[in-house]
């Protein structure tokens, strides 16, 4: 559509420039009849087809002006034609063969302005001058449409796979956290109730000779511990069928997979500079906890700090107390959860704050956005757990 209207528009201004001409035809020039208006429309027309066929375009429209020019008719605005072809060989050609083609189509328009220079009296000096600059203008008019296009259409394949990134990052952190979840249930909840079971099933035993009651309540405390391994290993089938097609029972991740995390985001397309420092032993929930904050703070870097963006992790490792510090130099978005309606700044902050620990987050000086989380490795209990802790201590 919008190369019909170009065409239109040129050919509507030649016509209305032709038909607003006071003057008579100078000399050897020929007055506009019906021959030179339907030249007039076969130069014009293939301005249509100038993104689908820029080559054919160009030449044609170059074709007919010289036919135009040799038969002798006067200047007009279609003459602008030739230059919007080669306008369209910079813009939809490879550069190398649109400098080809538009070298050769601009000897062509310089020869025959230079041929009626000689031989007629109706082309002035100036004629050359501007066939040069309407060569070379447009066509670096075109060059410069290419780059941008280009330009263009790699910021959206860089976005295209930054958005597959962060899609694949946090279907991974699902999985992961499923996982995790299973592996909980199987090794500490499914243990303790198990203990619990064998438990009263030894204890009932032992009271066969009781009170009646006791045996039956003891019974129940077994059929009940039974029921509820049983329905908890059906909840670790569903969460490790879900989770099996990425993570299985791997270990949870730590510290040492933080590497491989910014090697991830690396191949997304954003840079990442990671500094680890201190050589602390950290708690495994510790560790946990500082992999999946670095992670959801590099997704939303990639979801939200805009294409160039470059982030920093920072991970200080001391005798009490993990640092964690991302920092991304983008548009300044990247932290706030608003935009999405997303839950991680949520999330991050439940999983220092249930380590006793400090979370801040927000824009960063000199642009861009920061997260910053401490995370203590050593915890002083409660006081009533510590009162609790102090009776059984003495009572044992």
């Amino acid at each position: 559509l919008a190369d019909a209207l170009i065409a239109a528009s040129v050919l509507l201004l030649t016509a209305v420039s032709i038909v607003a001409r006071t003057s008579e035809p100078q000399g050897e020039q020929r007055a506009w009849d019906a021959l030179g208006l339907v030249l007039i429309v076969v130069q014009v027309l293939p301005l249509v087809w100038r993104q689908r066929y820029p080559k054919a375009v160009a030449w044609s429209t170059t074709a007919v002006w010289i036919v135009v020019q040799g038969l002798g008719y006067p200047d007009s605005l279609a003459v602008i034609a030739p230059f919007i072809g080669i306008y369209g060989l910079a813009a939809y050609l490879p550069r190398r063969a649109a400098i080809v083609q538009a070298s050769v189509i601009g000897a062509l328009l310089l020869g025959w302005t230079g041929v009626g220079l000689v031989f007629t009296d109706t082309v002035a000096w100036p004629a050359l001058v501007s066939v040069a600059f309407g060569t070379v203008l447009p066509l670096l008019l075109g060059f410069v449409e290419r780059d941008r296009a280009e330009r263009t259409a790699e910021l959206e394949r860089v976005h295209a796979r930054q958005e597959q990134a962060a899609a694949d990052a946090a279907r991974t952190a699902v999985a992961t956290e499923r996982a995790r979840i299973a592996r909980e249930l199987h090794d500490v909840v499914a243990h303790e109730m198990t203990v619990m079971t064998l438990q009263a099933e030894g204890a009932r035993r032992l009271a066969a000779d009781a009170d009646p009651r006791i045996t039956e309540a003891l019974t129940t405390i077994s059929t009940a511990g039974r029921s509820g391994l049983n329905e908890m290993q059906r909840m670790i089938g569903v969460l490790r069928a879900d989770a099996a097609g990425t993570q299985g029972l791997t270990p949870a991740p730590s510290l040492a997979d933080i590497p491989g995390l910014a090697r991830q985001v690396r191949e997304a397309g954003m840079p990442v500079r990671l500094v680890i420092t201190g050589d602390t032993v950290v708690p495994a929930g510790v560790e946990l906890s500082a992999f999946r904050i670095i992670q959801e703070g590099l997704t939303n870097a990639l979801k939200y700090a805009g294409p160039g963006a470059s982030a920093t992790v920072e991970v200080r490792k001391a005798p009490d107390s993990v640092t964690i510090e991302v920092r991304d130099d983008g548009r300044g978005a990247s932290a706030d959860p608003s935009p999405s309606g997303g839950h991680g700044v949520v999330g991050m902050r439940e999983r220092v704050e249930a380590l006793g620990g400090t979370f801040d987050i927000g824009p960063a000086a000199g642009g861009g956005y920061r997260l910053r989380a401490l995370l203590p490795t050593m915890r002083p209990l409660p006081g009533k757990t510590r009162e609790l802790g102090t009776l059984i201590g003495g009572d044992a």
